[in-house]
């Protein structure tokens, strides 16, 4: 009994430190969760907005081609030296008016050779005419004659011919544009002078469609923009190829557009509907928040009572359509008179409290 009092007595006080020790602890423990409690409830201050809703119609933007169907590169047929430029750069002119006129001193002589040599057989043909009336020569010299003269007439026609091309007219009325010769300079057959438009406000926009967007058909509306995004108008289509490119996969569509001041081979963004029209609802870009699921937006639910904000937040899954650099656009199962986080919404996550910006302080 002795000998087990000092161990009894040990064990005792053990349990009696280890007790006040557990006591103290849960003490500073409870304090500090009070102590914690006393701070408020961390909240996000965003902006909101309701969702509008509108009618979708999805569409492929295309680069097209700006065409005047009244439009040539001037250029000779025949080559010579530049003689005249009767219109100064951006004259009007009208329809048959002498555009550009050449000269070629060869024409010229070869011409001349020609006529000379023409004049000669004429009067040798004469000659042999009358002495076959004296049966003084055969027929049949008279028809080598005969033949050589009708060849040197037609050498001599087609060299008029030339002469004529050397006149370049205007094929319909129209505007010059800037030349890149000189009066004096020479021409090689093709080569170009300038450009002349004609004066009607039609344009055409060429562009190539993949074959994904086969129904396109002809009386389709397309929108035009430029470079920039900026609308331009509309145009009608009215050609649509019948045939695939092999190598691209892309059939020509020529559309038509009238009242724009386009200029001819301008490039232009053409704008097409690629699918059917649906309802969506829209928010801004800012709304739409991402993870490994897909899209969601945050809506903003009265908070419970009690609650130091007015909000919180809650998840809703959308379906993202289109999204452009002001507005985002989706469908989704929801309430269209709530409000949806905008400006802030990274900010939020789920079930986090909320202060609208217009309200805080």
């Amino acid at each position: 009994m002795r000998k087990t009092l000092p161990w009894l007595v040990t064990l005792i006080s053990c349990f009696l430190v280890t007790g006040a020790l557990a006591t103290v602890k849960y003490q500073q423990i409870s304090a500090a969760i009070a102590f914690g409690a006393s701070f408020p409830e961390p909240f996000e201050v965003v902006e909101a907005q309701r969702v509008n809703e509108r009618v979708h119609t999805p569409v492929r933007r295309l680069g097209g081609t700006v065409r005047r169907p009244e439009f040539v590169d001037i250029s000779p047929e025949v080559g010579g030296r530049i003689i005249a430029l009767p219109y100064a750069p951006g004259a009007i002119v009208a329809k048959g008016e002498p555009l550009i006129a050449l000269f070629s001193a060869d024409i010229i002589a070869q011409q001349e050779a020609l006529a000379a040599e023409r004049d000669l057989v004429m009067t040798q043909l004469g000659r042999s005419r009358a002495l076959k009336e004296q049966s003084l020569i055969a027929q049949g010299d008279i028809d080598v004659q005969e033949a050589r003269l009708s060849a040197l007439t037609a050498q001599i026609r087609a060299l008029d011919a030339q002469l004529t091309r050397m006149t370049i007219r205007a094929p319909f009325s129209g505007r010059m544009g800037i030349y890149t010769h000189v009066v004096g300079d020479m021409l090689d057959a093709g080569e170009t002078v300038t450009a002349f438009t004609g004066l009607g406000d039609n344009r055409w926009i060429d562009f190539k469609v993949p074959q994904g967007l086969a129904d396109i058909r002809v009386g389709d509306t397309a929108r035009l923009f430029d470079l920039d995004g900026g609308f331009l108008g509309t145009a009608n289509v009215i050609v649509v190829s019948d045939s695939i490119d092999a190598a691209t996969r892309t059939f020509d569509v020529r559309a038509q557009a009238q009242g724009l001041t386009l200029k001819h081979g301008e490039l232009v963004q053409v704008e097409l509907a690629s699918g059917e029209s649906l309802r969506v609802f829209t928010l801004p870009p800012t709304s739409i928040r991402w993870d490994t699921e897909g899209t969601y937006i945050y809506q903003l639910v009265n908070a419970e009572a009690g609650a130091q904000r007015p909000f919180r937040a809650r998840q809703q899954r959308i379906s993202l359509v289109d999204e452009t650099s002001t507005q985002a656009l989706f469908t989704a199962e929801l309430d269209d008179r709530a409000l949806f986080a905008t400006t802030g919404s990274f900010n939020l996550g789920e079930g986090v409290l909320a202060q609208l910006y217009s309200g805080a302080k």
